[in-house]
């Protein structure tokens, strides 16, 4: 797996989410977590950008610049038409 460098773009798809942000998936396969992004629901594609990188067991910061594709939220009602 090649690790990003600072300052690199890549594309990643938002895996999970809390109250702080959300986690990415990256296409190389690393987690990373972008701050303030808690509206996008797991399955959206995104580009990002390397804000900092990780050390320890700390995941690396990115900064969404884009979304590719957004996935909306569908109820199950929504689902059976009614």
């Amino acid at each position: 797996m090649e690790k990003y460098q600072r300052f690199d773009s890549c594309y990643g798809k938002i895996i999970d989410r809390c109250n702080t942000g959300v986690f990415v998936e990256l296409d190389n396969g690393e987690i990373a977590f972008a701050r303030s992004f808690h509206n996008l629901k797991a399955g959206s594609k995104v580009l990002c950008s390397v804000e900092r990188m990780g050390s320890g067991y700390r995941k690396p910061v990115v900064t969404i610049d884009s979304v590719i594709k957004y996935v909306p939220y569908f109820s199950k009602i929504d689902e059976k038409g009614a």
